[in-house]
């Protein structure tokens, strides 16, 4: 019986500290003023796979599904055919797909290599995730993406996985 109540006295202490942790986590003040001191998304530029430079100045004007991922992670890797398609199959209407990653150049541009994925991507580094918080991102998880209208304001926002009947009704809400 004394075994039973230790092990369950562990586990509601593993508990209480974890749900500590999440409330700590989520209203840490240096993410608030990560967040307030975002400049404009229109006013960024990001390093592309070939080294150029990506201005997202010249991504407005047409209906803009950025999505933030990163190749270690699992929903992420697994959305990335699908956002691969819906980029060439979109392109001749006037959509555009940027996916930023939260990773290293490296292993971003082995992943697009290995994958043979042909949409536009763009580093944003560690910094994206603040990027991604100021956009809607509360939780600072990926995968997150957000549809922009062809006047720059953001219409929508998806934290977890994209599915096909999602970018279908992202797709009308933009007609």
């Amino acid at each position: 019986m004394r075994r039973r109540t230790a092990v369950l006295a562990g586990v509601a202490a593993v508990a209480a500290a974890a749900g500590g942790g999440t409330a700590w986590w989520r209203g840490r003040p240096s993410s608030d003023a990560a967040v307030a001191a975002l400049p404009d998304l229109w006013s960024l530029t990001f390093l592309t796979l070939n080294g150029t430079n990506l201005r997202m100045a010249d991504w407005r004007g047409r209906p803009l599904l950025l999505n933030f991922w990163a190749t270690w992670c699992g929903p992420c890797v697994t959305e990335m055919p699908l956002l691969d398609r819906f980029s060439k199959d979109r392109a001749a209407s006037g959509w555009r797909v940027l996916a930023l990653a939260i990773d290293k150049g490296e292993q971003v541009q082995r992943f697009v290599t290995e994958h043979s994925l042909g949409l536009p991507v763009a580093l944003a580094g560690a910094e994206g995730i603040d990027l991604s918080r100021g956009l809607g991102n509360t939780l600072g998880a990926l995968p997150f993406s957000v549809l922009f209208d062809s006047t720059g304001a953001s219409v929508a926002r998806q934290l977890g996985a994209l599915t096909p009947e999602l970018l279908s009704q992202w797709v009308e809400q933009t007609r």
